[in-house]
């Protein structure tokens, strides 16, 4: 079972810049992003908008289920950070993995039937093989 962290800290007492490298570095840390943007991720091409739960290509709304969205989501705001397949299931389910790898690779195969010009060769969902998928950080966020 995972554990939860909580700190509150002093800007003055510690460079927390320093201490999300330590977090990143030694456990399975997903750190939300600050949405300035209100809650809008754009990669130009496709724009996710995380307050109304959609997803437009090409300026067209897609229909994405909740287990859809929420994976692109998770992947998308955390982009070229390599997520395993249990690591998918336990941040979108919000429940424990047990083996439940054909569901996530089901997932990524339809979210890329949706989302990418060519799923046979994927833009913004990327394969690392052995290990799980990340979302391509070459894609600059507008």
């Amino acid at each position: 079972m995972g554990k939860v962290l909580i700190a509150i800290f002093d800007d003055e007492e510690i460079d927390i810049n320093e201490l999300i490298l330590f977090l990143k570095k030694n456990s399975q840390v997903i750190l939300m992003d600050d949405f300035s943007n209100n809650g809008l991720l754009d990669y130009g091409n496709i724009v996710i908008d995380s307050k109304s739960r959609t997803v437009k290509v090409g300026g067209t709304i897609i229909e994405l289920t909740n287990y859809e969205f929420g994976i692109l989501f998770l992947l998308a705001r955390n982009p070229g950070q390599v997520f395993s397949k249990a690591q998918i299931y336990n941040q979108v389910w919000n429940a424990p993995y047990y083996g439940a790898e054909d569901n996530v690779m089901s997932l990524i195969r339809r979210i890329r039937k949706k989302i990418e010009p060519d799923p046979a060769k994927p833009v913004y969902i990327l394969t690392v093989w052995g290990i799980g998928y990340k979302f391509n950080n070459e894609l600059k966020r507008k």
